[in-house]
């Protein structure tokens, strides 16, 4: 019986994934024709009458936002205060780490960049080190928002915030933003070197053109895909043995979902630092294009 009423409470497989996938979502509701958060995410604020999937362009995903700007804030500023705390003779362990991530990203510009920009160690050392700060997010258990939203309630036990992302890689718009940081560069760089002419010469053929915007998208979606299939994965072992879990008794699958957990992570680990450097690689390749006389 009580097996039973356990099964009966389980989260249905669809709901369960998307409510993992879903932002925390502001925006204008056409509906109500207001701004607000939408529909049933949180109950701190405003929220309006629209669903996410009603709030058209004009939304913001703030758990993205908030995430992104907050790792940004961490990890730039962990370097920034190593910079200024360096010591000259034998350097400590901290100063050691960060001297070897620059002179690992320094390498990387100085052997495949030409140019004479000064911006381009700057920008590559930046897209590496905040996409590889916004991709171990995804090593953090799946379960972790829901758990603090849960116990995190008000007076009638209804909880504060129902839905926070906390990987920016799985929603399109971070990569996109980036990817478009990366075209405007390469566009400034391709006319500051060949001219307005030299730039719009090279769209004569249509296939030019199509190829000047697909390659800045498929840089977006390159790492988009990567991480979003990472985070999938990790919800699809919750469904299976998270639900399993309650179902039995709470002991039989137990172990083999923290092995298959362990396994995807220790395997994930090599793909969050390898796009974080194949994005970097790709920008510093492109705006060397953009440099090189032809």
């Amino acid at each position: 019986m009580a097996e039973k009423n356990l099964t009966e409470n389980l989260t249905p497989t669809a709901d369960y994934i998307s409510h993992h996938l879903t932002n925390l979502t502001y925006g204008w509701c056409e509906k109500s024709q207001t701004w607000g958060f939408a529909y049933h995410q949180q109950n701190i604020f405003k929220e309006t009458s629209c669903k996410v999937s009603e709030m058209g362009f004009w939304s913001f995903h703030l758990d993205t936002i908030f995430m992104s700007t907050f790792l940004g804030l961490i990890f730039f500023g962990f370097f920034g205060l190593v910079l200024m705390g360096a010591k000259k003779g034998v350097p400590g362990k901290v100063q050691n780490f960060a001297e070897f991530v620059f002179e690992f990203i320094s390498g990387a510009v100085k052997s495949n960049f030409h140019g004479t920009s000064k911006i381009i160690g700057p920008l590559a050392f930046a897209s590496c080190v905040w996409i590889l700060s916004w991709n171990l997010m995804d090593l953090l258990p799946v379960e972790m928002t829901n758990f603090f939203g849960a116990n995190l309630v008000n007076s009638e036990g209804i909880s504060y915030v129902g839905y926070f992302k906390v990987l920016p890689t799985a929603d399109v718009n971070a990569p996109l933003a980036l990817a478009l940081v990366v075209m405007f560069f390469v566009t400034y760089y391709t006319i500051a070197n060949h001219g307005l002419g030299g730039f719009l010469k090279e769209f004569i053929n249509p296939i030019e053109l199509v190829g000047y915007f697909s390659k800045h998208v498929a840089l977006a979606l390159r790492l988009y895909g990567n991480l979003f299939a990472g985070e999938m994965i990790f919800i699809l072992i919750g469904i299976m043995f998270g639900q399993f879990l309650m179902s039995f008794g709470q002991t039989l699958w137990f172990l083999p979902g923290l092995i298959m957990n362990l396994v995807w992570a220790l395997f994930h680990i090599l793909i969050i630092a390898l796009q974080a450097y194949i994005f970097m690689m790709l920008t510093i390749a492109y705006i060397n294009l953009a440099c090189a006389k032809h």
